[in-house]
């Protein structure tokens, strides 16, 4: 028995030409929304990425006021050590330990950039549409790098002048301040307490070890060094606090809904 196939007529050109049409719009149109979809993405990245650099602003300025603040009364104290060597140490040693050992201390500027770091392990700056943010972003850097450097150079200068403590304090009365200055000190007393004056003027001192003219000279230099830096960080500190607020500003300008 015979199978007949029924025979279908050809397709117009018009037909080719409408399916045609059809396959490259769902192609098109599949294009244009995984692109679309590439694009909220990158843009969900984008404001979270930022809003983390708003939230590390937020901390650097507040850490910013603090270390300004350490960095001024360390100015006081270097002058206080520079006013008492002028008339004479000997006058008052137990000031002079405490003038001593306070300004051995430090407290640095670090900068939080926890948003800088998850952006630029995320692809770099291309994230960001706004030319004058990515700008804003270099310039702190920039300054940043700066404080740093500037940094780096007074702990140099503080690690000579420890040095130089070792060798003319007298080992047991800087043992007794250390252990007042662990008994004493408190994250939540007051700002002068927390950033600075974490010894107590010692009662009694027994002798400086070495205590010849170049001696206690050497060791009233190489106190005050580092202090001088810190008029240069402070400098660099209120510019780099400007630069956060612009950029803040910015940020809760173009992105603040969103954050």
């Amino acid at each position: 028995m015979e199978v007949h196939h029924h025979a279908h007529p050809p397709k117009k050109v018009s037909e080719y030409f409408t399916e045609f049409i059809m396959l490259f719009a769902a192609v098109t149109l599949g294009f244009f929304a995984e692109n679309l979809r590439e694009h909220q993405i990158e843009k969900h990245r984008e404001i979270q990425y930022l809003k983390n650099i708003h939230l590390d602003l937020e901390r650097d300025m507040s850490e910013i006021d603090k270390i300004v603040q350490y960095n001024i009364l360390k100015q006081k104290l270097g002058l206080q050590l520079t006013n008492l060597y002028a008339k004479g140490y000997q006058s008052d040693i137990p000031q002079f330990y405490y003038l001593i050992k306070s300004l051995a201390l430090r407290s640095y500027f670090q900068h939080s950039k926890n948003g800088i770091d998850q952006l630029k392990n995320a692809g770099g700056l291309r994230l960001i549409e706004n030319d004058e943010i990515i700008k804003q972003i270099q310039l702190i850097e920039i300054r940043i790098a700066n404080i740093d450097a500037l940094q780096e150079s007074m702990d140099q200068n503080l690690l000579y002048f420890r040095m130089k403590t070792g060798s003319i304090l007298d080992a047991y009365t800087v043992w007794e301040m250390n252990q007042k200055q662990l008994l004493n000190y408190s994250p939540n007393g007051s700002e002068k307490q927390r950033y600075l004056n974490r010894f107590e003027l010692p009662k009694h001192v027994r002798p400086l070890q070495h205590n010849t003219p170049e001696d206690i000279n050497e060791l009233v230099n190489l106190g005050i060094a580092p202090v001088n830096s810190t008029r240069y960080i402070n400098g660099h500190l209120g510019q780099l606090k400007a630069q956060c607020i612009a950029l803040n500003k910015l940020l809760m300008d173009t992105y603040g809904s969103d954050f």
